[in-house]
């Protein structure tokens, strides 16, 4: 089929070859149509040779830049393991170097910024920490919440404890419950100090995964226990004394209810009352509180204060020692409201029973001041220098 479409082609061609005629301005262009098909055919080839040729140069050229590419990766990341072990090592400046050497060409750039930002950190460079943060922004995309994770903990190490916040609070918004961010605000609010933002937090912070609750717990009473101290200040310093028991009540209504009966607390409101000179309001508050639960702690407190009539403390603390006959912090309470009533007599009696079932330093100290003015004597100088390092209450005293 083939020769015969040829043969005829041929006879087409023998019998009328054809003609062509190409005119461009005052050039043109005359031939035979056999010829003109078959330098057309030529040029056709050799293009498509030269287009092949070209192709394949430029392949070459793409493979070694490719390959060139693929061994500054390699070297990268192998600079980037490097710097990464001298980082967990500790090595704080061979990794700085090592990380921001092979940023450029690293598979993820923004770890090599980061470890070398913490690495200049460690160094005490923060002008080269924050410099490497800038850049893992700039070269990084959809990170801003690692760069700002990483950000907090550096302003954090710095002690730019205001900026540190304003981070996490931004970062807050962006992921609200998560874990790290929630346990940088609680390492913030505790450094500033913060104790209601703190308690504010605590819900949120008891609801993470693998928290310690007991240490949660404690950090939650000692942040009452500063509140209550914040309070007292805020009053002194305002000379508000006669707003502090409703005050001091008022906060006391805020705290959960596992809380509003613990002995600490309560000892730091009954403080804040007594710094205040509120001793009728902590009389009353300590009495009610050593009635429902008891504790040592408040009714070592108890002696400190004076209520509206002693007569009537002194009858409730003896009720409570027929309760608890051989508790030497109610002797001692007991001893400190008689001195009070000016009952020395008695007080001396309480005082040495509470040292026969505890010798401890305020029982006997308070002995001794006792026995000074009765027996008109002066103590020995170790005792006297006892006396002036404690905390004892201010109480009548027999006169010479």
């Amino acid at each position: 089929v083939t020769m015969a479409l040829a043969c005829l082609l041929a006879w087409f061609i023998a019998s009328d070859p054809g003609y062509i005629h190409i005119r461009f301005g005052d050039w043109r262009l005359e031939a035979n149509m056999l010829v003109f098909s078959l330098v057309l055919l030529l040029l056709i080839s050799l293009a498509y040779v030269l287009l092949s040729m070209l192709r394949r140069t430029l392949g070459l050229s793409a493979g070694l830049k490719s390959w060139l590419g693929h061994r500054s990766e390699r070297r990268a990341s192998k600079k980037t393991d490097a710097g990464l072990l001298a980082f967990l090592e500790g090595n704080w400046g061979e990794a700085g170097k090592l990380l921001r050497a092979s940023a450029q060409h690293a598979p993820t750039p923004i770890v090599n910024y980061l470890a070398a930002a913490h690495a200049a950190n460690e160094q005490g460079d923060a002008k080269e920490a924050e410099s490497m943060l800038q850049k893992a922004y700039e070269q990084t995309e959809d990170s801003d919440f690692a760069i700002g994770i990483a950000k907090a903990q550096l302003e954090l190490d710095q002690n730019q404890l205001e900026s540190c916040l304003a981070t996490l609070i931004r970062l807050k918004t962006l992921k609200p419950h998560h874990p790290f961010v929630l346990k940088l605000l609680r390492s913030v609010y505790t450094r500033l100090e913060d104790w209601r933002q703190l308690l504010h937090l605590m819900p949120e912070l008891k609801k993470l995964p693998g928290v310690d609750k007991e240490r949660l717990k404690d950090l939650e009473e000692d942040a009452w226990h500063k509140l209550f101290g914040q309070k007292g200040d805020e009053l002194d310093r305002l000379h508000n004394e006669s707003e502090a028991p409703e005050a001091l009540a008022e906060l006391w209504k805020q705290l959960p209810d596992n809380l509003r009966f613990k002995a600490e607390i309560i000892r730091a409101y009954a403080g804040q009352l007594l710094r205040l000179g509120c001793e009728v309001e902590a009389e009353a508050l300590l009495r009610k509180m050593l009635s429902k639960n008891w504790s040592d702690g408040l009714i070592e407190q108890y002696g400190f204060v004076a209520g509206n009539d002693l007569s009537e403390q002194l009858i409730q603390a003896e009720k409570w020692l027929k309760e608890r006959p051989n508790n030497p912090d109610l002797l001692l309470c007991l001893g400190r409201i008689s001195m009070r009533k000016e009952l020395w007599g008695k007080a001396h009696e309480y005082f040495v029973a509470s040292i026969q079932l505890k010798q401890s330093k305020e029982a006997y100290a308070e002995l001794c001041r006792l026995e000074r003015h009765m027996q008109h004597t002066a103590n020995p100088q170790h005792l006297e220098g006892l006396l002036a390092t404690l905390d004892l209450p201010k109480v009548p005293l027999p006169k010479p």
